[in-house]
């Protein structure tokens, strides 16, 4: 049987690369935010609104070097991944928790292929996020390295200074328009998956 859909867009990446951040900027979504490692345990929804068109996007708990196996409740959270059809992965570009963005980039799309092929050929926008700690040469350069490794197109920005989002936000729309779900924010949720925040257009303020 075919997943019914979660949300038109997940938010994907490892614990604390600021997930839950940007959902709360993007939309009136308020998920908790803790600087910790899984704050999130069940994906939070939000309804973005740019000029007519609208999509909602689920907030996926962090995924950790051996979800596949079912590692840091892998296959729960992978699960709710099958259940979108674009990816926005969010990559901690300053590796507060002592991690190499890079590595992270690779590490998360190897989870993905391992527990289902298929996720890891899911459209996929590539987001470096937390600029306000880096500065935008650091941003860069490890926005080169992603290139090099082979994604074409990497967005730097700062989910706490909403810094580079409105870039990423307008990436997002062609992509939902190309496959076919660029659309009103609810046609596929049952009244107990709607998100009860109202929609309402960006703002970084």
């Amino acid at each position: 049987l075919e997943l019914k859909l979660l949300a038109d867009v997940g938010l994907v990446g490892f614990p604390n690369a600021g997930k839950s951040t940007l959902l709360s900027i993007i939309s009136a979504a308020r998920p908790k935010i803790g600087h910790y490692p899984f704050t999130t345990l069940q994906p939070n929804l939000g309804v973005v609104a740019l000029g007519d068109f609208s999509f909602v996007v689920a907030d996926i708990p962090g995924l950790i070097e051996g979800a596949h196996r079912g590692v840091g409740l892998g296959f729960d959270f992978l699960r709710h991944v099958e259940r979108t059809r674009l990816l926005i992965h969010l990559v901690d570009a300053a590796g507060v928790d002592g991690r190499d963005p890079l590595e992270d980039f690779q590490k998360i799309n190897d989870e993905l292929r391992l527990y289902q092929p298929e996720l890891a050929k899911r459209p996929q926008i590539v987001a470096l996020n937390k600029g306000d700690l880096l500065g935008p040469e650091l941003m860069e350069d490890i926005a080169d390295q992603l290139r090099e490794a082979g994604v074409e197109e990497v967005f730097t920005i700062s989910g706490a200074t909403g810094e580079g989002v409105p870039a990423l936000l307008d990436a997002v729309l062609p992509l939902l328009g190309d496959i076919g779900i660029a659309r009103q924010a609810f046609e596929d949720f049952d009244d107990e998956e709607e998100p009860e925040a109202e929609d309402k257009p960006w703002s970084p303020l």
